[in-house]
C-alpha cells in the first residue's frame, strides 16, 4: 500500500527504494490522472516561473491522502524533466516553459529542529539553513543557522537570487509543531520557524519569477489539535484563489482508474454493462412508480446511472460515492490515497477469488479477505469496536447473513451464487461509517437497493433479504428508516462509548476499592503486592496476600514472595504467609462490570446534557445497579486458589506449596475472605494447646528457658511449628501452661552466657493462675522448663519445717518453730487439721457425673492431683452434644487428650 503514499523529499534527493512510479518523471505522469485542479496548479506555477502574472504563494489544503504531496511531486518533475513529463502526458505541452529553474524542497516530516540535516553536504539546523544550502548560498545564513535566529527579508532575497525559483514545502505544520518545544534563548525554534515562513512569503510574493507552494491539513482534527498553528499557517496566503485542492468531486474516479488499471477493456463492454444496470434500475423504479412524475424520475435516475457507470467503470458509482461523501467525513479516511489503498485490496481479492461480477459495487466487497478487512478498517477506523461485529454478522459461517444466503438460495441456484444476504450485509457495513452532511449514519432502503442490484437480482428479493437480516443479525439496527451496524443498541452504545473513555488504571482503581471494602476489618491482609517488599515481614500475625489481577507465575513466581522480603533480603516469617491466586477470567468480568457501572453513572450525571427521558434514566440506573452487583460478585469470586507453604516430607526442599481450590467451596452469602480462612483452617489455627506449645518449645535440661520473643519468631519462621493466626494464641497457651504447671514464666531476665536467668526469682510464675493479658511476649520475658522454674521457687521462699529424726538413744531432736500460716492460695483450706493419722488420705476412688457448669472445678481437682506425689489413673467417659466447629474441636479438645491418653476410643458424628 506504500505505492500510493508519495515521499517528496525522497523523490527530490533520488533516494534508493523509491517506487519507480514516483521516482521517474515519465512513469509518474503515465500513472497520474491530470485532474482539472492539478492542471490549473501546474499552469499557474509555470506561468509565474516564466515571468508571467499570478499568485506567487500557493497553499495546497486537502484532507490526508487528498493529493497534496502528489501535486508537489508533479511540480518537481515538470521543472526538472519537462521532456519526459510532456512525453508521458501530452496535456502538459501547452503549459509555459520557464527554462532552468532552481528548486528547493523542505519536508516537515524529514526535518526537525534537533537533528542536523546533512543531505546537501552541509550540516544545517533550520529551515532557512537547509533552504540556503540547497540553493548553494549557505554562507549567507551560517550564523543564523547556528544560533537558530530567523533571517530577515533582505538575507532571504539574496539567498533566492534572480533566477526562476520553485520552493516546495510539504507538511509544514508537522515541523513547526515539533519545533515549538525546542527552546532558543527567550524564544523557541517553532516561533522562529513561523517568523521565517512569514518573511519568506513576503519575499517570494515580491520576486517576479519565484513561487512557493506549501501543503496543509484540511482540518483541526487532522492537525492533531494544533488549531492555532494551523490558523497561523493558513494566513500565509490571503487570497481565496491562492488555496488549491488538487482533486475534487468525481475526479477521484479517474484517479483511481488510472492508478489501478493499465487498461479498462473495450468501450462496447462498458456500454453493455452500463445499459444492463440502467435497465434493471429503471424496471425496479417503474414497478413502484404510481404517478407520471415518479415514472419520469425513474427514467432520469436510470439514465444518470448509465452515464456514471461509463465514467466509473469497473466500479459501481455508488461505491465511490459512499467512500467520497460518507467516509470523507471521517478523520481516519485519507481521501484519494484511502480510496486507492482500499480499492486496490478489493480488486486484488476479487481477482484472486475469480469473481465474475460485471461491476465492483458495495455488495461485492469480500470481507473474508484479510487485506480487504485491514484496508477497510484503516480508512473507517473503529477496528476494535467493529471487528467482532464484522465477524459475527458478515464473515463467520454462523453469521445471520449466511443463514439468509442459504434460505434464499435453497430453491434458486442463481440466488445461491449471488449470496444475497452477504451481499446486502456487506453493503450495509460500508454504509455504517460516516454520513453525508446533514444526514445520519446508515442507508435508506431505496439507496441500498440501488447499490446492490445486479442482473438476475430483483428489488423484492433484496427487500426480503433485508427483512430476514433484521431477524437474524445480532448487530444490525434499523433506526430512522436507516440500516446500519452498531456494536451495541443505542443506549448501550452510549454506555459503551462512555466506558471507552475510562482508562484501565481508573477501572482497576475502582476494582481495588471494591475489593478493599470486601476485605475491610480483616487483620493480616496484604493487597496486590507489586513485589515481595509489599508483604510485611516480622509481623506476628498470619498474612494473607491477595496477588495483583495481572500477576503471572512466569514473571513473579510464588517462591519469590515466600522467600524474599524485598531488596534481596530473605523473608523471616515464612511460616506466617499464604498467597491467594487471582482468576484472570473473573477479574476481566469485574473490570467489565466496573467499567459499565462508571460509564452508566457518568451518563446519569449528564442526563440533562443528553436530554434523557425518564425511562432512559431509569434504565441507566438499572444498568448501574446491575453492573455494581455483577462487579461485586465477580470480585468476590476473583480469586481461585489459596497456596500455603508447608514442611516438605521428602526433605528435597524446605517446603512445598499446598493448594486449596476456592471454587469448590460453597460461596452463597459468604465473603471472599471467609472462604479463604476456611480453606486455611486445616493449617492455620487461632489457638494451640499448652502441651503442644511445651513440646514445640523444646524445654528441658539442655534448653531451660526461651524468650517469648524467640518463641513467637519460631512459630512464624519454621515450618515445623503450628501456623497461628496471631500471637495471641501463643500468649493464651503460655498462660494455660503456667496455670497447669507445665512450664514457668517470668518477666525480667538476664542472659548469662547461653543461658537465661530471671532477674528476680520472686517474679517467676509457676502453677498459678495467669491471664492472657498478663503475658508479655517481648524479649524481656521468657518461658521456663518446669524443673528450672521450681528451682527458682525454692530459692524465693523460706525453708519448710522438717520432721525430727529419732535420736539413736530413742530421744527426739528438738524441732524449729513452725512457719507462719501461709496467706497464698496454696495455704490450708478452712477445717483442715494438722498432724495425726486422720489427716492422711492413702487411696481415693471417685465416681462422679459432672455437667458443663462443673468443668472448671473438675479442672482444679485434676490439676491438684497432678501436682501431688503418688500414682494417678483416671478413666473417663465423656459425652458431649452441640454445634462444635470441627477444626476447633480437633485442636482444642481431641488433640490434648490424644497426647495424654494411652488407650483412646473416640466416636464423633
Amino acid at each position: 500500500m506504500g505505492t500510493y503514499a508519495a515521499n517528496l523529499s525522497a523523490v527530490f534527493r533520488g533516494r534508493k527504494g523509491v517506487s519507480p512510479v514516483y521516482a521517474d518523471a515519465g512513469r509518474f505522469f503515465q500513472a497520474t490522472y491530470l485532474t482539472g485542479k492539478m492542471g490549473e496548479l501546474l499552469t499557474d506555477v509555470m506561468d509565474v516561473l516564466a515571468g508571467g502574472t499570478g499568485s506567487h504563494v500557493l497553499q495546497l489544503r486537502t484532507p490526508f491522502g487528498g493529493g497534496k504531496t502528489h501535486s508537489l511531486v508533479a511540480l518537481l518533475h515538470l521543472v526538472r524533466n519537462r521532456a519526459a513529463s510532456v512525453a508521458a502526458c501530452p496535456e502538459l505541452k501547452d503549459i509555459a516553459d520557464p527554462g532552468e529553474v532552481q528548486v528547493a524542497v523542505l519536508s516537515g516530516e524529514e526535518l526537525d529542529a534537533l537533528t542536523p540535516a546533512t543531505a546537501t553536504g552541509t550540516e544545517t539546523h533550520t529551515l532557512w539553513g537547509e533552504l540556503a544550502a540547497q540553493l548553494g548560498r549557505y554562507e549567507l545564513v551560517e550564523e543564523h543557522d547556528r544560533t537558530g535566529a530567523a533571517p530577515g527579508g533582505e538575507v532571504l532575497r539574496q539567498i533566492i537570487g534572480e533566477s526562476p525559483t520553485l520552493i516546495l514545502l510539504d507538511e509544514v505544520l508537522i515541523y513547526v509543531e515539533k519545533a515549538m518545544v525546542v527552546a532558543k534563548g527567550e524564544s523557541n525554534a517553532g516561533r522562529q520557524a513561523m517568523l521565517f515562513l512569514q518573511a519568506l512569503t513576503e519575499v517570494v510574493s515580491a520576486q517576479p519569477n519565484v513561487v512557493m507552494v506549501y501543503s496543509l491539513q484540511a482540518s483541526v482534527g487532522e492537525a492533531v489539535g494544533a488549531e492555532g498553528l494551523l490558523s497561523d499557517l493558513d494566513k500565509l496566503v490571503a487570497r481565496v484563489d491562492s488555496k488549491r485542492e488538487p482533486v475534487a468531486g468525481d475526479e477521484v474516479l479517474r484517479v483511481v482508474q488510472r492508478r489501478l488499471f493499465a487498461e479498462l477493456g473495450d468501450d462496447a463492454t462498458h456500454q453493455e454493462v452500463a445499459r444492463s444496470y440502467s435497465d434493471l434500475l429503471r424496471k425496479q423504479l417503474l414497478a413502484a412508480a404510481e404517478t407520471g412524475d415518479a415514472r419520469r424520475e425513474a427514467d432520469a435516475a436510470a439514465d444518470s446511472l448509465e452515464e456514471r457507470i461509463l465514467a466509473a467503470y469497473p466500479f459501481h458509482p455508488e461505491l465511490l460515492d459512499l467512500m467520497y461523501h460518507r467516509w470523507g467525513s471521517l478523520i481516519s479516511y485519507q481521501r484519494t490515497r484511502g480510496a486507492l489503498q482500499f480499492l486496490a485490496a478489493v480488486v486484488h481479492a476479487l481477482w484472486k477469488s475469480g469473481a465474475k461480477s460485471p461491476l465492483i459495487g458495495p455488495g461485492d466487497i469480500d470481507f473474508t479477505d484479510e487485506a480487504t478487512r485491514g484496508a477497510f478498517f484503516s480508512q473507517v477506523g473503529e477496528r476494535e469496536r467493529y471487528v467482532s461485529v464484522l465477524s459475527s454478522d458478515v464473515t463467520s459461517d454462523g453469521a445471520g447473513c449466511a443463514t439468509v444466503d442459504r434460505t434464499l438460495g435453497a430453491d434458486s441456484p442463481m440466488l445461491a451464487q449471488l449470496r444475497v444476504g452477504t451481499r446486502v450485509a456487506s453493503a450495509i457495513m460500508l454504509y455504517s461509517f460516516g454520513a453525508r452532511e446533514g444526514e445520519d449514519r446508515g442507508v435508506l432502503e431505496t439507496d441500498l437497493v440501488k447499490s446492490v442490484l445486479v442482473p438476475g437480482l430483483t428489488r423484492n428479493v433484496v427487500v426480503s433479504a433485508l427483512h430476514d437480516l433484521r431477524e437474524e443479525e445480532l448487530y444490525l439496527h434499523y433506526t430512522g428508516r436507516r440500516y446500519r451496524f452498531e456494536p451495541t443498541p443505542n443506549l448501550t452504545k452510549l454506555v459503551r462509548d462512555e466506558a471507552t473513555k475510562l482508562s484501565s488504571n481508573e477501572v482497576l482503581a475502582e476494582v481495588r476499592g471494591e475489593l478493599e471494602n470486601q476485605l475491610r476489618g480483616n487483620k493480616g491482609v496484604a493487597l496486590w503486592p507489586e513485589a515481595p517488599s509489599g508483604i510485611p515481614d516480622e509481623r506476628p500475625v498470619f498474612t494473607v496476600a491477595y496477588l495483583h489481577p495481572d500477576w503471572s507465575e512466569d514473571r513473579d513466581g510464588q517462591s519469590k514472595f515466600i522467600e524474599q522480603a524485598g531488596k534481596g533480603a530473605p523473608r523471616r516469617y515464612r511460616n506466617g504467609l499464604s498467597l491467594v491466586i487471582p482468576d484472570k477470567g473473573q477479574f476481566d468480568l469485574a473490570r467489565h462490570a466496573v467499567r459499565l457501572r462508571l460509564a452508566a453513572d457518568s451518563l446519569l450525571s449528564k442526563a440533562r446534557q443528553y436530554n434523557f427521558s425518564v425511562e432512559q434514566i431509569e434504565e441507566l440506573r438499572e444498568k448501574s445497579g446491575n453492573a455494581r452487583r455483577d462487579g461485586s460478585a465477580a470480585i468476590g469470586a476473583a480469586y481461585s486458589t489459596v497456596t500455603i507453604p508447608i514442611r516438605s516430607r521428602t526433605g528435597d526442599a524446605p517446603y512445598v506449596l499446598e493448594t486449596s481450590d476456592l471454587r469448590t467451596m460453597l460461596a452463597a452469602g459468604r465473603a471472599l475472605h471467609e472462604r479463604v480462612v476456611e480453606a486455611l483452617s486445616q493449617r492455620v489455627f487461632s489457638s494451640i494447646t499448652a502441651a503442644k506449645l511445651v513440646a514445640l518449645a523444646g524445654l528441658g535440661p539442655d534448653r531451660k528457658a526461651v524468650t517469648c520473643a524467640d518463641l513467637v519468631d519460631w512459630f512464624y519462621s519454621y515450618y515445623d511449628f503450628t501456623k497461628l493466626w496471631d500471637k495471641h494464641a501463643v500468649a493464651s497457651a503460655i498462660a494455660k501452661a503456667v496455670s497447669e504447671a507445665e512450664l514457668g514464666y517470668v518477666v525480667g531476665i538476664v542472659r548469662e552466657g547461653e543461658g537465661i536467668v530471671p532477674r528476680d526469682a520472686r517474679h517467676v510464675c509457676f502453677g498459678e493462675r495467669l491471664t492472657v493479658d498478663e503475658v508479655d511476649l517481648s524479649d524481656d520475658a521468657a518461658i521456663l522448663w518446669q524443673d528450672y522454674a521450681r528451682e527458682f521457687l525454692l530459692t524465693a521462699v523460706e525453708p519448710t519445717p522438717e520432721v525430727p529424726e529419732p535420736d539413736p538413744k530413742g530421744q527426739a531432736k528438738p524441732q524449729p518453730a513452725p512457719p507462719a500460716p501461709s496467706s497464698t492460695p496454696q495455704g490450708n483450706k478452712p477445717g483442715a487439721g494438722s498432724g495425726g493419722p486422720s489427716d492422711v488420705v492413702r487411696v481415693a476412688n471417685v465416681k462422679a457425673v459432672v455437667e458443663r457448669s462443673g468443668l472448671f472445678n473438675l479442672g482444679r481437682s485434676l490439676s491438684w492431683l497432678r501436682d501431688e506425689q503418688g500414682s494417678v489413673r483416671i478413666e473417663i467417659n465423656i459425652h458431649a452434644e452441640g454445634e462444635f466447629d470441627r477444626a476447633s474441636f480437633l485442636n482444642g479438645f481431641l488433640e490434648p487428650i490424644e497426647e495424654a491418653a494411652e488407650d483412646l476410643d473416640i466416636n464423633t458424628q
